[in-house]
């Protein structure tokens, strides 16, 4: 097999090598020929040449969106695809077929042909960026990450109890002093991620998990650990989800949190009960475990609803309870992740979208929880392993059936034990990016192809050599254009 992490679908070939010029020739994909060209002065340190060369990009309109093809030959090589997507996926299986040793101006490469595209349109990583706040250029690492693993979204959790690290301009009091980003460098984030085929997924963590709101504004959204459903909370929520949309304006998916928030609190907010009441909604008649679940619902409906209507698709967190499906909007993406909230096979039955973030063997918690490269690799988006103690697979773990409803998978980084465990934060999310690049490999592989395409063994030979150039491209920052 070729060193090639993920693998493509078809491959032929491969038993001989050509040396090539080390140029591209067009401006048919510019934003993935610029990746061509920095990624390479990054990793093999020599320049690429955008003149007549080794490398022509053609379109080929009946290839899938994130497919290409490439033919390596005597002739050179030909990279077709129908979109940037494609082939932004083309040139990194291109920068991993070259060999090291580039001089006068050439490469060397197996002659092959390859056609491929994704199993899986959701490939993803989180970063919780609310319990220890990144510097901006470890976001750009994750940035570069993504898209030499071919990972497609970047989702980013920017607001915790520990801090709200976004701007706002109707609310500036949530963003936590030193512990945010602004306008601007989102702008460049947004525009560096956009650039390399890599879409960020914003998260703002409601209605749980909102400490700032009540440090910030709790005559808003209230002080007691949730957020009023107050009309005036309410309608306040909906301007910040209004900015988020707008500052991530390239991104189609916004989400919205939506776990571990102490619903039964609703039950005694005499604002929230207030605001139903003027809604003719019988809060006082109701069971009080069943009035919470309601309330939770209609949260999660209305910021849904707000997020839809700006153009946006929703993602929430496994977090509601399978009485109130029919009031969550079909559109939204659900992560589920623990079984315990709600099972999957009930959000598979309510006709949910479903992306697999199994606690096991997908999270990592520095430093102190995650699981060996072989136990991701072993991991599928039809697997789940459960570690709380509530959820019904506990010890059994859950397995599915292939459905179209699982649309991928995610590796999720939390920060809970970073500032306990570092004497220097920085060191702390070094040492979570350097645990995440080494699952991302895995990720990728199970994501882009269902089916293992080959054992642990040959696997992990591939990773070695991959993550080898993906030290190099990290390790070159300055190399960035």
């Amino acid at each position: 097999m070729l060193h090639l992490l993920p693998y493509p679908q078809k491959v032929a070939g491969g038993e001989s090598s050509v040396r090539l010029s080390l140029a591209v020739s067009g401006d048919l994909f510019p934003m993935a020929t610029k990746t061509f060209v920095e990624y390479t002065r990054r990793i093999y340190g020599v320049e690429v040449s955008v003149s007549d060369g080794g490398l022509t990009l053609v379109l080929d309109t009946a290839l899938p969106s994130e497919g290409y093809r490439l033919s390596v030959t005597k002739s050179g090589v030909v990279l077709s695809a129908a979109t940037e997507a494609g082939a932004q996926n083309g040139v990194i299986t291109l920068l991993q077929l070259m060999d090291g040793t580039l001089d006068d101006g050439c490469m060397s490469l197996p002659v092959c042909e390859i056609e491929d595209t994704p199993d899986c349109s959701w490939r993803g990583m989180m970063v919780d960026l609310a319990r220890d706040f990144h510097k901006l250029p470890v976001l750009y690492d994750y940035v570069d990450l993504c898209r030499f693993y071919k990972i497609r979204y970047l989702h980013l959790h920017f607001t915790d109890d520990q801090s709200y690290t976004l701007p706002s301009r109707a609310y500036p009091a949530l963003s936590t002093a030193n512990r945010f980003y602004t306008e601007d460098e989102l702008k460049g984030l947004i525009a560096y991620a956009k650039a390399r085929g890599v879409e960020i997924i914003p998260e703002i963590d409601v209605p749980g998990h909102c400490t700032s709101f009540a440090e910030g504004y709790g005559d808003i959204f209230g002080r007691d650990g949730i957020i009023s459903q107050s009309e005036a909370s309410m309608e306040a929520m909906e301007t910040i989800f209004g900015e988020l949309c707008d500052l991530f304006s390239e991104s189609e998916y916004i989400h919205m949190g939506g776990d571990e928030a102490s619903i039964a609190k609703w039950c005694d907010d005499q604002g929230t009960l207030e605001a139903f009441r003027a809604k003719g909604v019988d809060v006082d008649g109701m069971d009080k475990q069943a009035l919470a679940e309601y309330l939770y619902a209609a949260f999660i409906a209305r910021i849904c609803e707000k997020i839809t209507a700006c153009g946006k698709t929703p993602v929430v967190w496994e977090g509601f309870h399978e009485s109130v499906n029919h009031m969550i909007p079909k559109n939204a993406v659900v992560m589920s992740w623990e079984n315990f909230y709600q099972t999957t096979p009930s959000l598979q039955k309510a006709g949910f979208r479903l992306i697999n973030c199994s606690w096991a063997p997908m999270y990592v918690v520095t430093p102190v929880a995650h699981w060996p490269l072989n136990e991701v690799y072993d991991w599928s988006i039809y697997k789940w392993r459960p570690v709380h103690p509530g959820s019904p697979y506990l010890h059994t773990g859950l397995e599915i059936e292939p459905t179209k409803q699982v649309e991928g998978g995610q590796l999720l980084a939390w920060g809970d034990h970073i500032p306990t465990r570092f004497e220097n934060i920085d060191d702390g999310v070094r040492a979570e990016f350097d645990l995440m690049a080494e699952r991302a490999s895995a990720l990728s592989e199970n994501t882009w192809n269902v089916e293992k395409r080959c054992d642990f063994e040959a696997f992990s030979a591939r990773h070695g050599h991959v993550s080898r150039l993906l030290t190099e491209l990290i390790r070159n920052q300055g190399g960035r254009a």
